[in-house]
């Protein structure tokens, strides 16, 4: 039998509590293993190897080009599958940036992480683990899923473009769309039915790479998201993003009065300065749409259409660093990450 691949990269599940502090510290990446020879048994199944130990809200392009080019690298043909483990706070955006850069992989790459310190109470992270290593084990999909289990006890597992962050509440993970594309219960993988779903069948056609080569992320995006007073006054283009995403609220709009609070005044600025203002996530609404989101559009924004803000910044992240059609494959879902056109959109909003 194939082994499996385990990527350590740090974060919570890599993690040791010391005194008041929680760190990624020696050789605490490699404690998730001990723990589950000792749970679990079947060590031997694994391969194991840790480029990198990092808490993931320390995440930058830099890490993120390195674990890329480790995970863009990997033989695939010769493992089971692929566990990444990886820290909560960004896990949704390289969830999103791996499930486009490895949509064309030939076995299930599976990224986890964890709510607490490994062996602490409440801590789901060998449970989550247990669950990458079992979907791995059913054998029945290929491409990148994000596993986590949430404060009921659900084993969910997404599909990586479009798990969207945890709420700093209750720590739960949610899907964009609402719906996960699947629970493990008891070894058993369980496709959840639902119209902005896949088949399972659609999950393992074959796809070509997104790239000849791994990208290296030397271009940026700027990520803007709207808030009462946003004043984009304060935003300063002199360092020439390559692009910027401007995410909308829930109905495609943002504000478009005010000296220093118009977005349409905004774009004008980048036109200027010929940077592209890409706009997200637009709806599909048969040409109604509010005046406010008119405007937007009337000055040049690039339209998003029904992608979280994870996946929408991750696919400009690749597409203006492969630097190849980006007008082109920007409406191009890569792996699911464009839901279908929700019927509500057919209406006035």
């Amino acid at each position: 039998m194939k082994k499996i691949l385990v990527v350590l990269t740090g974060g919570t599940i890599g993690s040791r509590v010391e005194g008041k502090s929680i760190d990624v510290t020696g050789t605490s990446v490699y404690h998730l293993m001990d723990l589950y020879e000792k749970v679990y048994g079947g060590i031997e199944e694994f391969e194991v190897i840790n480029p990198l130990s990092v808490l993931s809200e320390n995440m930058d392009l830099t890490i993120w080009t390195s674990l890329c080019q480790v995970m863009w690298n990997i033989a695939y043909e010769d493992y089971a599958g692929v566990i990444v483990t990886h820290g909560s706070d960004t896990l949704s955006y390289t969830s999103a940036l791996l499930g486009m850069l490895l949509s064309h992989v030939s076995v299930p790459v599976a990224l986890t992480a964890s709510n607490y310190p490994l062996g602490e109470k409440g801590s789901n992270g060998l449970i989550n683990f247990r669950s990458a290593v079992e979907l791995i084990h059913t054998r029945l999909l290929k491409g990148v899923f994000t596993v986590y289990q949430n404060e009921c006890g659900d084993n969910n597992v997404y599909l990586a473009t479009r798990i969207m962050e945890a709420d700093p509440y209750r720590d739960r993970f949610g899907s964009f769309g609402g719906a996960a594309f699947g629970k493990m219960k008891e070894g058993v993988f369980e496709h959840i039915c639902s119209p902005i779903n896949p088949t399972i069948g659609q999950v393992n056609e074959n796809r070509n790479p997104i790239a000849r080569s791994c990208p290296e992320f030397n271009k940026q995006v700027l990520l803007i998201r709207p808030y009462p007073g946003l004043d984009y006054r304060f935003i300063d283009l002199n360092a020439k993003p390559s692009a910027v995403l401007h995410y909308l609220y829930h109905s495609a709009t943002a504000c478009t009065v005010g000296e220093g609070s118009s977005l349409p005044a905004f774009i004008e600025r980048c036109n200027v300065e010929q940077i592209p203002v890409y706009t997200a996530s637009n709806k599909n609404a048969q040409g109604r749409n509010y005046v406010t989101a008119g405007a937007v559009l009337e000055k040049g924004a690039i339209p998003m259409y029904n992608i979280s803000p994870e996946a929408a910044y991750a696919k400009l992240l690749l597409l203006y660093n492969i630097g190849e059609d980006i007008e082109k494959k920007i409406d191009e879902t890569i792996f699911f990450e464009n839901l279908p056109v929700f019927h509500g959109q057919d209406s006035a909003q």
